[in-house]
């Protein structure tokens, strides 16, 4: 319809309003949300693998790993679900020593430090997790973000051989399944 040479604007319609007021709801929750929502890249996964046939944990190789490679003040492994307290850890600071700088091209293997470890068996989970920090700078004001790296894994034993195998498996499914398969 057209008055004096304008087209006119109907009013909008009772089921039009109805979708407007959801998203604008969405709207406005959306940096409220968003604020509340954990900081990027705090919480990553470890790598588990093995080096020269012992176990070892790095961190994954992502960009800002391979720029600005993470420092680790401590490390511990767990049998998933037995006890609140680690089976083996090291402490960096503890060592009268600066935390260690961990590339993903490098990892800790199991048991390295002076802390004794017992040996880890087939048919069991357990967590590995590295506590450590983004380097600090000028450019973050002198202090780094806080990191922690997680993973769960069992070990198999490798085909006609005394080597086990490390597996990574979801610590969430580590939690609740039964023995995985020694």
């Amino acid at each position: 319809m057209q008055l004096n040479g304008r087209l006119a604007k109907s009013a909008p319609s009772k089921s039009d309003t109805m979708i407007r007021q959801p998203w604008a709801l969405w709207a406005m929750l959306l940096p409220l949300v968003a604020s509340c929502s954990p900081q990027p890249g705090r919480y990553q996964k470890a790598t588990v693998s093995t080096s020269d046939g012992r176990l070892c944990f790095g961190v994954p190789d992502t960009r800002e790993t391979r720029s600005a490679p993470p420092e680790i003040a401590s490390i511990g492994v767990s049998a998933v679900g037995q006890s609140r307290y680690p089976m083996w850890k090291r402490i960096f600071m503890e060592e009268k020593r600066p935390k260690r700088t961990l590339p993903p091209d490098q990892c800790i293997p199991y048991a390295s430090g002076p802390a004794p470890a017992p040996p880890l068996q087939g048919g069991t989970y357990y967590q590995v997790l590295l506590s450590g920090s983004t380097p600090s700078g000028p450019e973050k004001g002198g202090a780094g973000e806080k990191r922690v790296f997680i993973a769960c894994f069992h070990l198999r034993q490798v085909t006609g051989g005394p080597e086990l195998k490390p597996i990574v498996v979801s610590c969430y499914n580590a939690r609740r399944a039964a023995a995985p398969p020694a």
